[in-house]
Order: C-alpha cells, then sequence, then structure tokens
C-alpha cells in the first residue's frame, strides 16, 4: 500500500503539474503572454510538495518489500522477531500515505481550477476510487492504537534497562535515543534548514518528547493524542529511512540529478516540520527570536518556511522532468489535462466529442422530459401574471 499510494500520487501530481504548466492565466509576461499558473506561489506551493511525497513514498515502499523480504526469510527459519517491528512500522506507514494520499488527491484536483473536476482531468475519478484506502487492511484510527501501543512498550522497555543503551533500539525506534539524553530539549542555535539532517533530527526529537509525554499522562490522554503521536513516530521513521535511502541513490545518479533529488527529498523534509510546527513549538524544540518583545514580536518559525519557498523556486525548472521521469503514458493517466505532449485543449476538445449527449444538437429525452417541463413552466408564468 506504501507503494501503491505513492504511484498513486505521482499520477495526481502529473496531471496537475502539467496541466498548471500549459495553463496560463493573469499578468503578462515580457513576451506579452499570461504567466503560466504554476509559477504563481499559491499553486507550486500546493504542487510540488505532492511531487516530493511522491518520489518518498516509491523509494520508501521499495525499501519496506526488501525489508518485507527479510523478516519472511526469517520466519521461514522460525524467527520471529522481526514480526512486531515489521507490524509497528507498516501500520504507522499505512495510516501516513493513504491519509497523505488522499488530502494530495483533492489538493491537486483543486489546483486545477473548474477543470479538475472535470471527468476528462481523471483525478476525481482517481480520488474516487483511492479514497476508501483509509479503512483497508485496518481502520486509520484503530491502526493509530496500535503505533502508539508499540511506542509506549519500547519506550516503557527502553527506561527499564540499567544502562539506558539505545543498542537496544531497532529502526523505527531509534528516536527514543532523545529521550534519555542529557541535555536541553531545544536546540541551542537557530536551525540550518539548508541541513537535511537538521529537520531529520527535529522530527526525531518530536516523536521522542511526546511519546514521553503521552506515557506520562496514559492514566487520562486527550481523546486525539493517539493520532498525533502515531503520525510523530511515522514521520520520525521516514525522516531517518529518508537518509539512509539517499545515499545509495544519490550515489547512481550523475551530479546534477543528484542535486535536484536531494532538493525534493529535502523539500518533503522542510514540509514535515512545517506541517508539524504546533507539537514543535509546544515542546520547545527550537529557539524564540533572541530578543522578542510583546510590543514586536517576531515569527521564529518564518525561516523554515522561507526555505521551504526557495526550495519551490529552485525546483520549479525541474518539475517537468521529475514528473517525466515517473515515466506513465497518456493510457496509463487516463487524463485530457495531462497528456504528455501539453496539447490539452484540444484533447479537451476531442474528449468531448465522444461524450454520447454531445453526439446530437437536441440530446434524447429532451422532447420526452426537458420540454414539457419548459412548456408547463411557462404556462404557469403566464397564468401568474394573469
Amino acid at each position: 500500500m506504501v507503494s501503491s499510494g505513492g504511484w498513486t500520487i505521482a499520477k495526481a501530481a502529473t496531471i496537475a503539474i502539467r496541466y498548471a504548466t500549459v495553463r496560463r492565466q493573469g499578468n503578462k509576461d515580457a513576451d506579452d503572454l499570461e504567466r503560466q499558473v504554476i509559477t504563481y506561489p499559491s499553486v507550486y506551493h500546493r504542487l510540488l510538495p505532492i511531487l516530493a511525497d511522491a518520489f518518498v513514498f516509491i523509494l520508501l515502499g521499495r525499501s519496506l518489500s526488501n525489508a518485507f523480504a527479510t523478516m519472511s526469510s526469517r520466519l521461514a527459519a522460525g524467527d520471529t522477531s522481526l514480526l512486531a517491528e515489521m507490524h509497528a512500522t507498516t501500520s504507522g506507514l499505512k495510516v501516513l500515505v493513504s491519509t497523505t494520499g488522499i488530502q494530495d488527491l483533492e489538493t491537486a484536483r483543486r489546483s486545477m481550477g473548474g477543470h479538475g473536476y472535470s471527468e476528462f482531468a481523471g483525478i476525481g475519478r482517481m480520488y474516487a476510487d483511492y479514497l476508501p484506502s483509509a479503512t483497508y487492511e485496518g481502520d486509520n484510527f484503530v491502526l493509530d492504537q496500535q503505533v502508539v501501543r508499540a511506542a509506549l512498550k519500547s519506550y516503557r522497555h527502553l527506561l527499564s534497562l540499567s544502562s539506558q543503551s539505545s543498542s537496544v533500539l531497532t529502526p523505527s525506534t531509534r528516536y527514543l535515543r532523545f529521550v534519555t539524553a542529557e541535555e536541553s530539549p531545544s536546540m541551542a542555535d537557530a536551525p540550518s534548514w539548508e541541513d537535511p539532517h537538521t529537520a531529520v533530527l527535529l522530527l526525531e526529537r518530536r516523536a521522542a518528547f511526546m511519546v514521553k509525554e503521552r506515557a506520562t499522562n496514559d492514566g487520562d490522554p486527550d481523546a486525539s493524542v493517539d493520532q498525533r503521536v502515531s503520525k510523530a513516530v511515522t514521520e520520525a521513521f521516514v525522516a531517518a529511512q529518508i537518509d539512509d535511502i539517499l545515499k545509495p541513490l544519490l550515489g547512481r545518479l550523475a551530479d546534477r540529478e543528484a542535486s535536484v533529488v536531494g532538493k525534493l527529498l529535502k523539500l518533503y523534509l522542510l514540509m514535515t516540520v512545517e506541517r508539524a510546527l504546533t507539537d514543535i513549538l509546544s515542546f520547545d524544540l527550537i529557539p524564540g527570536p533572541t530578543s522578542p518583545t510583546l510590543l514586536h514580536p517576531r515569527d521564529s518559525t518564518r525561516s523554515v518556511r522561507m526555505a521551504i519557498k526557495q526550495l519551490c523556486l529552485e525546483l520549479l525548472p525541474e518539475a517537468i522532468g521529475l514528473i517525466d521521469a515517473f515515466g506513465f503514458t497518456d493510457w496509463e493517466l487516463d487524463s485530457a489535462l495531462g497528456v504528455f505532449d501539453g496539447d490539452i485543449y484540444q484533447t479537451l476538445w476531442n474528449k468531448a466529442q465522444t461524450e454520447p449527449l454531445n453526439h446530437l444538437q437536441v440530446p434524447d429525452g429532451y422532447e420526452e422530459y426537458i420540454k414539457p417541463m419548459l412548456e408547463r413552466g411557462q404556462r404557469l408564468a403566464a397564468r401568474t401574471k394573469l
């Protein structure tokens, strides 16, 4: 489900980015052409993070398949040691990917304006098909509870050890090393968003302190805590995995390709941080402004949003190349607005000609149903006037 979710998001990103690149609207440029819609911040800030989600989930799905194959071989030999780890990991990822996918598909559709709601756009149909994934293989809210239960078990096990060694931690619980670290929760200096490892560490710290807080208030948790903790734990795992996935991947790519893919994965990390700011600020994980005052307060999170904007501007010229890398054919996308050659309006017109209701100047049913209603309305209107 992680891989298929990634490919579904990739289809939506491909259609929406191709349409937004061809569609022009608003202010004119030096060539007396209206601006490409994708160059507006309100559009690229929605579409490029969707593209990043697709890349991350596709790569993560491949990594997960390898981990599953390892577990299966051990199970065949009677070794069940990886079973609990795999269950907790896949439960969290299923929730994260399906929830993100549903949101991304709707965001992609809305970014295309009125045309996005057309059957010929294809995303509405894709959304309807993908929406039930929130309950496939377990309802997401139930799976959240299983992720939290596994996290609390690992947390308590770590605290029960005399040495509290991080060597007992697994890839999905590696973030818990911050629970026992004798250091201030917040960073000493303002974060440097140029280094993706900054975002990774911040997301891991967030997960560690949220699990600790959940354990502290285990007797009387608030109503939404399991959903928030599960999300934090899973996002910390994904962030850590990006480092592991990125190194061998970039080693196989040319320098320019490695730079572009690296920026895309960093965009995913920073967008995750930006969406998690409520938790991050609640636990004071990043330092505030150096000299805040009541009369002149300053936003200590502006830097991450500006870093996101800069990454988007750098990725804009690469957007078409990145979606073409998915390799979708026009048949696979089945969208008049996402065709490879960019001739979306002619394709949309051609599609409209295939609609049975458009085959006749006056559609079937007009004489039998619509005309009698119109005439009845006219008669009633005439009587009212009299």
